[in-house]
């Protein structure tokens, strides 16, 4: 072994309210006479010869400072028998010190306006029709509802093909504490990412996920409404009495219906899901 000692030099702890706070341990490694002869040691020999541990080991007198960065001088003083080592001390998070593929997924939420069409509205606490006192449907109108998209990052061993496959895809189970059909995929990113770990190469797949969520859900809610309506089967067209002229005449404007037949009332809501469903918890996880 090429390493005789290592002894510990000053201390230097940088404290900033708001700011970065530090805390710097240095250390002068002497090595053997025969280290310029083909034999240098590591840095693995050096770093272990001044005893300060792994990454997130703590600071000796100051338990909140945990080591984050190794710095390794060669010819300290100018002499090729001594090095500087720098060993720098701050806030280390319990997921950082993993490996990257065990490391837990990173959330973030932000709320951003949007605009959906007005098909319906709550009567209390009841969904209703969008429609005129006349009953009859209100097209073309817009109602603000804000989107909620949360930012999934996590790291895979393996390429993350079934959350690739999910996109445009809704909860098909309460999800985050909301119902189904609430959340959707709405867009991926995946990178093939290399990352050293104590002379250790990791290479897996960095991905980003957004998750978008809607109060009213992703599932359409539609005022049951048309120019036809159904007779034993048969399609027939909607009418409309003309009291002036003493006659039928087909309807200038779509009528509403119930299960298909033209009322005078309300029209149903129809509920028609237009993507498809996937099990978020088992391809994206809970929140840490």
């Amino acid at each position: 072994m090429s390493v005789v000692s290592a002894t510990e030099l000053a201390r230097t702890v940088e404290e900033e309210l708001g700011g970065t706070s530090r805390a710097i341990r240095r250390f002068a490694v002497v090595l053997s006479d025969n280290t310029l002869a083909g034999n240098p040691p590591t840095e693995t020999q050096i770093t272990t010869a001044c005893n300060f541990g792994t990454y997130g080991t703590s600071h000796p007198t100051m338990p909140a400072y945990n080591l984050r960065k190794v710095t390794i001088n060669e010819r300290f003083g100018d002499s090729p028998y001594h090095i500087e080592v720098v060993a720098e001390y701050g806030e280390v998070n319990a997921q950082e010190i993993l490996v990257p593929t065990d490391r837990a997924a990173v959330w973030s939420f932000e709320a951003t306006p949007s605009e959906i069409a007005a098909l319906t509205y709550y009567d209390g606490s009841t969904l209703r029709p969008l429609v005129n006192s006349a009953n009859d449907y209100l097209q073309g109108l817009v109602t603000a509802e804000s989107m909620i998209t949360a930012t999934v990052k996590k790291n895979y061993a393996a390429f993350p093909s079934a959350q690739i496959n999910a996109t445009n895809s809704v909860n098909s189970d309460e999800y985050l504490g909301v119902d189904p059909h609430r959340w959707k995929v709405i867009g991926g990113n995946v990178t093939l990412a290399t990352e050293i770990i104590l002379a250790t190469t990791y290479t897996f797949w960095a991905a980003e996920w957004k998750l978008q969520y809607r109060q009213t859900g992703w599932v359409l809610q539609i005022p049951d409404v048309g120019w036809n309506f159904l007779v034993g089967g048969e399609k027939r067209r909607c009418m409309v009495f003309d009291f002036k002229n003493s006659e039928w005449i087909a309807s200038p404007t779509v009528m509403p219906l119930s299960s298909g037949q033209q009322t005078a009332g309300l029209p149903d809501i129809l509920e028609r899901r237009v993507n498809p469903e996937a099990d978020f918890t088992t391809l994206f996880g809970p929140i840490p």
